[in-house]
């Protein structure tokens, strides 16, 4: 009984055929999406990093030295962001006093578009990303 049963075709539809593979094109495209759009998230996570590592130098020595500076800017240039614009103390304050560091890059971003047809596109799109730290001096001055 149950070779018959495996050796009878069953009645098929193309509509099921047609429904599977929009959904695995449509899962793909989301995938690619997603795929795509971690590159700029993982490079934020690193520039922060960066960003906070110089910042708490800045807060122990109470300014940025030119030498920091260069550095921030040669280990940016190692996870692939050239054009950084860096503002920070740069002249000795005392202790207790505000230290502030702002650095801006631009990066690109995957855009999904979908235009006339049902067929998605990306187009890159530059964004400008701040990061943004301040904190208080902990350098000690000493007469």
């Amino acid at each position: 009984m149950l070779k018959k049963r495996l050796k009878q075709k069953s009645e098929g539809g193309i509509e099921v055929v047609v429904a599977t593979l929009i959904a695995v094109f449509v899962i793909g495209i989301i995938m690619v999406y997603f795929t795509e759009n971690m590159i700029p998230v993982n490079t934020k996570i690193k520039a922060e990093t960066i960003v906070r590592k110089y910042s708490l130098k800045e807060e122990e020595n109470g300014y940025l030295s030119d030498e920091n500076i260069s550095a921030i800017e040669s280990e940016f240039k190692t996870i692939g962001i050239s054009n950084v614009n860096i503002s920070a103390t740069t002249s000795p304050v005392t202790y207790g006093s505000d230290v502030y560091l702002n650095v801006s890059y631009k990066d690109n971003v995957k855009k999904i578009t979908v235009t006339n047809s049902i067929v998605p596109s990306f187009t890159s799109e530059e964004k400008i990303v701040n990061i943004q730290k301040s904190s208080t001096s902990k350098k000690v001055i000493v007469p």
